[in-house]
């Protein structure tokens, strides 16, 4: 100790200093030749005296140090001890002066809310919030909304820490409208576990607002079996199942949902039809993959429909109605199978996506809708689409998935008032016949000097220079001009992901 207390620090710069240097055992230098000392060749006799002085005097003055260092470690490790609690404190002083600290639980709410019920919401953080600390706890706590979201994905292995998560939140959550989000594997029949969470889960159906539900035959026969209470508060669903038999399964769990509007249903697994047993009259959207009949049925009873995606397998001809199904509210429709427009009347409807043109002319006219946006994917005859366009002279944006036949665009650059309120034209172009690329920038030409055309896509292969120049004009004129290389890329510039149809073969010239 009184070794270590006769250490002091420079007041200047806190270097460590010790007067007691000079109390060190001295140890002059050995007067043995180094050849001696680094050899191993034999000292002779009189050297023998010299070497043992050394070897006394050298361990008396390594003890010394040894102690001295030992003081001097100790005395760093005093003040290393010291500046780590300083930094701590330091450290609470700053956080008790954070903005965040003195920030009101109502503008905590908020943020948690902005971030904890995003559409990229990540269970894992609310948890992750709620033990930041207490005073986030209670804030998280004390919101049952913040708990709604039951998310299950069968890649999470099922253990009892899932099991808890699941009851914690079905009891935090209150009586709040819940959003589950239930997924289990297409390859393989749901485990016991995985019933056994969604019959937990079932227990709840009346609090359900939003349901997405993904899984084999298996999962949904359950389901059924497990939901006995009405669908009072159901606003969302979205359903995508798997099987394996050539029965197209009918899922009639869902018919008592009387707040239901949107429905999507297999529209990943297609080629899986299904039929649905739904509450219609509330409809106002319906996506999904079924039977000509399926569908039939559904949309009969759909009259507050306004957005539809059908994926239809099969054409029954004998199935179609001697009255067609009134839609009154349809704006938006998309289907796979041209000829189901046989079985539709849309007064007013606004955009049409269709696979063939060859049923879109007499649809077009037994209706009094004004048609602004149609999207046709396999190629027609020049005659049939400019008929089309003539039955349908409100349309302002036409986009084709093929190449532009040579006789409309004939018909487009000899005909001025044809497609006369056209704004945007999306089109395939080739080179053959050599007459239709001047066709069609002369068409495009003369709606530009007289309007109404804002926009022009073009997708082709080889497109003369002249051809890439004249639109490059009108585009440093003001007309907005995209060229493309293919077709794909061009469908998804002009088709809302909700209208895309996973069946169809898109070209992709």
């Amino acid at each position: 100790m009184a070794a270590a207390e006769s250490i002091y620090s420079c007041p200047q710069c806190m270097t460590l200093l010790d007067p007691s240097n000079s109390s060190l055992p001295s140890l002059n230098p050995t007067l043995v030749p180094r050849d001696i000392l680094e050899t191993n060749d034999p000292p002779l006799e009189s050297q023998i005296p010299f070497l043992r002085d050394f070897v006394s005097n050298g361990r008396a003055r390594l003890s010394a140090l040894n102690a001295k260092i030992a003081s001097l470690q100790s005395a760093m490790d005093r003040l290393r001890k010291e500046r780590d609690a300083i930094a701590v404190d330091i450290r609470k002083h700053e956080g008790g002066l954070s903005p965040l600290r003195r920030m009101p639980p109502e503008i905590l709410t908020h943020i948690f809310a902005f971030n904890l019920l995003s559409r990229y919401f990540n269970e894992r953080a609310l948890w992750t919030v709620s033990a930041v600390c207490a005073r986030w706890r209670t804030i998280v706590l004390s919101q049952p909304g913040f708990w709604t979201t039951i998310d299950y994905n069968h890649s999470e292995k099922f253990n009892d820490t899932l099991n808890f998560r699941l009851q914690t939140q079905l009891r935090r959550s209150s009586q709040m409208p819940l959003n589950i989000k239930f997924c289990t594997s297409d390859d393989d029949a749901p485990t016991f576990e995985e019933m056994c969470m969604l019959q937990t889960v079932c227990g709840h159906a009346a609090r359900w607002k939003t349901v997405s539900i993904e899984g084999r035959k298996e999962l949904f026969n359950g389901l059924q079996s497990f939901v006995r209470d009405q669908f009072a508060s159901l606003v969302e669903l979205s359903i995508e199942v798997m099987y394996n038999d050539d029965d197209v399964p009918l899922l009639d769990v869902f018919h008592d949902a009387p707040r239901l509007q949107r429905v999507a249903f297999n529209t990943e697994l297609w080629s899986w039809p299904v039929m649905l047993a739904l509450p219609g009259s509330q409809l106002l959207e319906y996506s999904g993959s079924s039977t000509w009949g399926g569908h039939l049925h559904a949309l009969r009873n759909a009259t507050s429909l306004v957005e539809c995606t059908l994926e239809i397998h099969g054409h029954d001809p004998h199935t179609i109605p001697s009255t067609p199904i009134l839609l009154p509210s349809l704006l938006r429709l998309s289907l796979s199978e041209s000829q189901f427009l046989e079985c539709l009347e849309t007064p007013a409807l606004l955009e049409l996506y269709c696979g063939d043109a060859s049923a879109v002319l007499p649809f077009l006219g037994r209706q009094n809708c004004k048609l602004q946006k149609l999207v046709l994917w396999n190629p027609a005859n020049g005659a049939d689409l400019t008929q089309i366009v003539d039955a349908a002279p409100t349309i302002e944006n036409l986009a084709l998935a093929f190449p532009l036949p040579a006789t409309f665009a004939h018909h487009f650059r000899s005909r001025p008032n044809l497609a006369p309120s056209l704004r945007c034209l999306s089109t395939g172009l080739a080179r053959d016949p050599p007459t239709i690329e001047d066709d069609f920038m002369q068409g495009i030409e003369s709606r530009w000097q007289r309007g109404p055309i804002q926009s022009v896509k073009v997708y082709g292969i080889g497109c003369s220079p002249s051809f890439v120049e004249r639109l490059e004009l009108l585009q440093a004129d003001g007309l907005e001009f995209t060229p493309y290389t293919e077709a794909l890329p061009l469908i998804y510039d002009v088709v809302p992901s909700q209208m895309m149809l996973n069946s169809v073969d898109y070209p992709n010239y």
